[in-house]
């Protein structure tokens, strides 16, 4: 489907008007700079027309191109003020202030050559074509254009213009000014247009990210998007942690499946914001399993305690969401610690996951768990050291290893 054509400027919050303004204030800032340095030059170098029509027109037309070159380099200095610069009405109220001198010197210069109200009425259009370029919308370029207008035709009365010379002039003066509003008005068309579309398209890039960041850590996330390939790691030291809901699949058999979900997501929900306040990393959800990792990005040496109060943590939340729910389920949880390989696989849908005997004992550790308690490894519990309670419960059985000694945490030791 075809895009609507816009024949009004977009109007904008509040908000987005002021961003709006500053962005293109930003933007005709450089070229109001580039009009006054063209100005200078032009000043400068239109001497020579006034010597071709008079050849003593120097002496009378030279001290005003002085002092509109004076002029233009005031204002020139003025862009580079930081007050004008964040501006965009100074920099209107300065632009309109060039045109306005450039109008009354222009036109004193004319006055001086003989039929220079007619031959010189060119330099007023051409000074005319900058205007859309070097204004913020087509109200400030009305504005801008007033003086280079009013200013010369009042000037001519005054100095004793013919009536051939005032009609001329306010004929092309006006037909001007029609093509440059016009102008101005289709060009505010195209830039408010612009910037919606770039705000659309950082709105979208936000989301991306955000959607990103919910699937990967910040740091792998920022790697994927440099096209680091293949991106792996080797983690000397890591602690990881499953969950998962006993008797939970029996139940879910007798439940609608929106049901299933939303139980699942207040719960997961639950977790995702104990796992971020204790700056560990979601790594996936198999089922009604949970998997946390920490230590894989971050460098810090107190991921072992980190893991462990999130443990205790996730082990209240669920007491919580099992009254709110009313449900006969129990929470059994497993951490060990040591070396994993960290690493994101898939082109399209991809994922990061974490490989190795770690992961494998700390699933382990939960399989082969109690019921509503945190089962840990020998390993993490010599790293926990004494900040954390814990009672052994003897050697347990894991596949392709021997039996290894387990502890049941209770809670952070008393001070």
């Amino acid at each position: 489907m075809q895009p609507a054509i816009e024949w009004r400027p977009r109007r904008f919050s509040e908000e987005d008007e002021s961003a709006f303004k500053a962005q293109m204030g930003a933007r005709v800032l450089p070229l109001l700079r580039l009009a006054n340095v063209i100005g200078i030059f032009a000043f400068a170098g239109y001497a020579a027309w006034d010597l071709l029509l008079a050849s003593d027109a120097l002496t009378r037309t030279g001290p005003i191109r002085l002092t509109v070159i004076c002029l233009f380099l005031t204002a020139l200095a003025l862009t580079y003020l930081p007050a004008v610069r964040r501006s965009p009405l100074l920099i209107g109220l300065l632009t309109g202030g060039v045109y306005a001198f450039v109008a009354i010197g222009f036109t004193l210069v004319l006055a001086e050559l003989p039929g220079g109200f007619a031959a010189g009425l060119s330099g007023f259009l051409l000074g005319m074509i900058f205007i859309p370029l070097i204004t913020v919308g087509y109200v400030q370029a009305c504005f801008a254009l007033m003086p280079l207008v009013g200013l010369p035709l009042a000037l001519m009365a005054y100095l004793g213009a013919s009536d051939f010379d005032l009609i001329n002039s306010a004929a092309w003066l006006f037909g001007a000014v029609g093509f440059v509003v016009g102008f101005a008005y289709l060009l505010e068309i195209l830039n408010r247009r612009a910037f919606h579309l770039e705000r659309m398209l950082d709105a979208e890039k936000e989301r991306s990210e955000a959607l990103l960041l919910n699937i990967l850590p910040a740091a792998i996330a920022e790697r994927l998007k440099a096209e680091e390939e293949p991106l792996a790691d080797q983690c000397d030291s890591a602690t990881v942690l499953f969950a998962d809901l006993v008797g939970f699949t029996a139940l879910s058999r007798q439940m609608p499946a929106a049901e299933v979900v939303t139980l699942l997501n207040d719960l997961f929900s639950r977790f995702d914001a104990l796992v971020a306040r204790h700056g560990a990393e979601k790594i996936k959800t198999i089922g009604d399993a949970y998997m946390v990792a920490a230590g894989l990005t971050d460098g810090k040496a107190d991921h072992v305690a980190r893991v462990a109060q999130l443990a205790l943590d996730m082990r209240s939340a669920f007491g919580a969401f099992r009254r709110d729910h009313g449900l006969d389920v129990k929470l059994r949880i497993g951490v060990h610690s040591g070396a994993v390989v960290a690493g994101v696989i898939g082109k399209q849908k991809f994922a990061y996951d974490l490989w190795g005997d770690t992961v494998n004992i700390a699933s382990r550790m939960e399989s082969e768990g109690v019921p509503d308690e945190i089962q840990i490894s020998a390993e993490t519990k010599a790293l926990l050291g004494g900040d954390f309670g814990a009672e052994p419960r003897g050697e347990i059985a894991i596949k392709g290893h021997r039996p290894r000694p387990a502890f049941l945490l209770k809670g952070a030791a008393s001070v």
